[in-house]
């Protein structure tokens, strides 16, 4: 994908997380990033949840 295809996949991950608690956000945050780091950190960056508040990743 280019920059602005991955940039509208982590805007609409993000929309699609509405207002789910922070909780689930965290945890959906984890889940991409084992996926693949770089959806994990977009998805962060989308929601304006630093990396460092989700799980153990890594």
């Amino acid at each position: 994908m280019n920059p602005a295809q991955q940039k509208v996949l982590f805007d609409n991950t993000a929309r699609a997380m509405g207002d789910a608690p922070k909780e689930v956000k965290l945890r959906h945050i984890g889940n991409c990033y084992k996926a693949d780091p770089a959806y994990g950190e977009g998805v962060a960056k989308a929601l304006g949840i630093p990396m460092s508040e989700a799980p153990k990743h890594g």
